[in-house]
């Protein structure tokens, strides 16, 4: 999955890539991806550029 993250108050050696929940275009390459960490409930947002799928590569 793309624009996977960690949340940064629960980060340990064998925390787990979390997805977004939502991703929205914010301009030409680029996203605003937010994440909900299932473990303290923290909510964050993270700047990407857009990720072509694997296959179109």
């Amino acid at each position: 999955m793309r624009y996977l993250d960690t949340c940064d108050r629960c980060l340990t050696e064998d925390s787990k890539a979390i997805p977004p929940s939502v991703v929205v275009p914010t301009g030409p390459g680029a996203v605003l991806a937010t994440y909900h960490c299932p473990r303290c409930r923290t909510t964050w947002v993270c700047g990407w550029g857009v990720q072509e799928d694997e296959a179109a590569a």
